[in-house]
């Protein structure tokens, strides 16, 4: 029978974050696939922004 204590489950759970994260890191540096997914229709366009001061009843 498996006895579950609160410092065991804290030591596993940490080991599973730790081992979660290092795999994770070392994926991300080994294959630094970036894909631009921004497809907006304003791109590569000048945007004006009007302030509209004049005084206008």
């Amino acid at each position: 029978m498996i006895v579950l204590r609160k410092k065991r489950l804290v030591l596993i759970t940490s080991l599973v974050c730790i081992s979660l994260t290092t795999f994770m890191i070392k994926n991300s540096v080994t294959n630094p696939d970036v894909v631009d997914t921004v497809n907006l229709p304003v791109s590569n366009k000048v945007i004006v922004l009007d302030a509209g001061h004049r005084c206008s009843r």
